[in-house]
């Protein structure tokens, strides 16, 4: 079970990462995109961080994975559009305030797996855990 949470955790942080790297000047878009999933993240660390039963794990992780859903279409395509920024180690210094931002995130949500392995054996749980894994792992299928 550990290593589904690993593998959910580091498609999150390639998410995070790669929505980061892709806020260049150029490339205004993916600051757009980073905008507009940063509010559902935040939803689900927040609910994730408080919840004390496995129904509200259960919903945080299917909300997260409904908005992730958009988001990987979109996602894919910048990295179609853009696919030599995959590999970026920075960004312009005028978005550090956004890579910032999403190096926070990206430890809460790694952090976020010790309140839901509480309840991970509850079947609701194990099954949104398992809808947002197949979800995130769309990000960066083979041969793409």
């Amino acid at each position: 079970m550990p290593r589904k949470f690993l593998s959910v955790g580091a498609a999150a942080m390639l998410l995070l990462f790669a929505v980061a790297c892709l806020a260049g000047d150029k490339y205004e878009e993916a600051r757009q995109l980073f905008e507009e999933y940063v509010p559902a993240l935040e939803t689900y660390l927040d609910t994730v961080e408080k919840a004390e039963s496995a129904p509200v794990c259960a919903r945080a992780i299917n909300t997260l994975a409904d908005e992730a859903e958009e988001l990987v279409p979109k996602l894919r395509q910048l990295n179609r559009k853009y696919p030599e920024l995959q590999y970026e180690q920075s960004v312009p210094p005028r978005y550090a305030a956004l890579e910032k931002k999403a190096d926070v995130l990206g430890e809460r949500f790694g952090r976020s797996f010790i309140r839901i392995a509480r309840f991970i054996q509850d079947p609701a749980v194990a099954k949104a855990n398992d809808r947002l894994i197949t979800v995130m792992a769309r990000l960066n299928p083979a041969g793409e």
